[in-house]
């Protein structure tokens, strides 16, 4: 239906950027909050989420796995890919050439066949279909890790508490760096360990441990510079409390003046980045993060949606966020 000519508003369900590579903060719990994830489901998850990023063409920047909840930052590219039939192939083979299959999955053999007949352009389209969404990464995980899980628990019904959450953030400069240390200090804030690289269901210890979806993760997140470059000046917005080691702090927090100088030429302020290590609900909740221009030409794609609001940007409350700036005004300060 057409709101314009009908009158009728309808809000927008779900915060996206459409006709542009977008990043979102992506966050998924268990049904009632349980405890669910030990080592080795945060693992299988881990495995799992890497599979389906390959294959539905979705960058991920950083995550971390919890106990009851993950958190995911993922760039998703503007358009459809153009592969060839040996490329959908080999992606389709990290999603369905496994042994985590359910009676409505498909199958590697079954699509091998079916590129190769009279089917090829209908199981093209099908797959291709399936690339570069937000919804359909997130279901395809969802669903993929529910029957991994029910399977090796011989357990049924949902896992997880409704559909994901998401927030979309500016993907460049002090936006998308803050929500990525914010989900790399999880475990930080939790409680469960003092530096993030000693969390390995996170993408900070990933890429410090040398993976390297991992570390084109954090050189993506810095702004495209070499990985040491990049991984250096990542490293102290994560110890963004001081550039001196204290009784919350690994030794080894101490960094050089010359990267504090770095990262505050590159990102503006270390303002923001000191209060990550509480809980700041603006990560989850705030809809849309990032610059005061971006929020506002995001704002006035979807003008209509709003009809009592006079602009997009708002100012977090809680503390100097320097020039960032959120959709949603929240009541509560964090």
């Amino acid at each position: 239906m057409n709101t314009e000519n009908s009158g009728i508003v309808r809000p927008v369900r779900r915060v996206l950027f459409r006709g542009r590579d977008a990043v979102y903060h992506v966050i998924a719990r268990t049904a009632g909050q349980a405890m669910l994830f030990g080592a080795e489901e945060k693992e299988m998850f881990r495995r799992q989420m890497r599979a389906v990023a390959l294959f539905c063409g979705v960058r991920v920047l950083t995550f971390c796995v919890m106990d009851n909840h993950v958190h995911l930052l993922v760039e998703v590219p503007a358009d459809k890919p153009d592969l060839s039939d040996g490329e959908l192939l080999r992606r389709s083979a990290a999603l369905y050439g496994g042994k985590v299959r359910s009676r409505h999955a498909l199958r590697l053999e079954s699509i091998e066949e079916a590129l190769g007949g009279e089917r090829r352009e209908r199981m093209r389209a099908m797959l291709l279909n399936r690339m570069c969404d937000l919804s359909m990464f997130a279901k395809l995980l969802q669903q993929r890790y529910s029957i991994w899980y029910n399977r090796t628990h011989d357990r049924h019904g949902t896992l997880w508490s409704g559909r994901f959450k998401s927030v979309l953030v500016e993907g460049k400069g002090l936006p998308v760096a803050v929500v990525a240390a914010y989900i790399d200090l999880n475990a930080v804030r939790a409680g469960i360990v003092n530096d993030p690289a000693d969390y390995r269901w996170c993408g900070y210890a990933e890429a410090a441990a040398g993976v390297r979806a991992a570390i084109e993760g954090v050189r993506r997140i810095d702004g495209g510079t070499g990985a040491k470059e990049a991984f250096s000046r990542y490293r102290v917005l994560l110890y963004a409390k001081g550039t001196a080691p204290g009784r919350d702090k690994p030794p080894d927090a101490t960094v050089p003046e010359e990267l504090w100088r770095e990262a505050r030429e590159r990102y503006g302020t270390l303002a923001p980045f000191a209060c990550l290590r509480q809980r700041v609900r603006y990560m989850s909740a705030g809809a849309v993060l990032g610059s005061s221009r971006f929020i506002e030409e995001w704002f006035h794609r979807h003008r209509a949606s709003f009809p009592k609001r006079d602009s997009g940007p708002r100012e977090p409350r809680g503390g100097d966020w320097g020039g960032l700036r959120v959709f949603r005004d929240l009541r509560k300060d964090l």
